[in-house]
């Protein structure tokens, strides 16, 4: 599986748990993109045990427990239906998810903070059927950590751009192409969340923001 599909998919598993639909560029490489159209139907199964779990409703609560019992019963329906469905999507996004090949090139010893992560455009975008491609460069990452890239335009849409996983030294710089279902000409801003989905760095990106 490359890169572009490896983005492609883990875009439209957030999308389908998300119950929204798929952007026309996603939608047409899914339905030309065999692997792709695989992976799809199968998140799309797993939307549909979410909504049959959240179909699931306590019986009534018999005459004699009265009104205080099925009271209760409502009130512990609710958090059972999101503890399932949230372990569920847990377990889907894990299968999904993927890393971006990174190249590790220089470092230094001392454990970086989050306020130490910078991320810079590192090339010209490229646009591509599907989306974009970005040259991205990034450093002050903590050896072992995981980040999640993002795109996001004027309006502050955010669309995921794939992930990565720091190796080497602490602090190590990185250099990336990200690929993201965004339009090259709506791409303003690149965004670095960690693995708690924090932002902690974000850097503006297009055609004239070249590092």
């Amino acid at each position: 599986m490359n890169d572009v599909c490896t983005a492609i998919r883990e875009e439209a598993t957030e999308l389908l748990l998300l119950g929204k639909p798929l952007p026309p560029a996603l939608a047409r490489h899914v339905a030309s993109c065999e692997g792709c159209a695989e992976d799809t139907e199968g998140v799309r199964r797993v939307v549909r045990t979410f909504e049959r779990v959240d179909s699931v409703r306590v019986p009534p609560a018999l005459p004699e427990l009265g009104t205080a019992t099925a009271v209760g019963a409502a009130r512990v329906r609710g958090p059972v239906r999101r503890k399932v469905a949230a372990a569920v999507a847990s377990l889907a996004l894990a299968a999904c998810a993927v890393f971006v090949t990174c190249v590790v090139t220089s470092g230094s010893d001392s454990r970086p903070s989050a306020a130490s992560v910078q991320v810079a455009q590192d090339g010209e975008m490229i646009a591509r059927p599907w989306g974009t491609e970005i040259p991205v460069s990034l450093s002050g990452l903590r050896a072992g950590s995981t980040y999640r890239l993002m795109t996001g335009n004027d309006l502050g849409d955010r669309v995921q751009a794939g992930s990565v996983r720091a190796s080497g030294q602490d602090g190590a710089p990185l250099r990336v192409h990200l690929t993201t279902a965004m339009n090259k000409d709506a791409i303003t801003t690149l965004y670095v969340q960690d693995a708690d989905g924090r932002f902690i760095a974000r850097a503006p990106a297009g055609p004239r923001h070249r590092s």
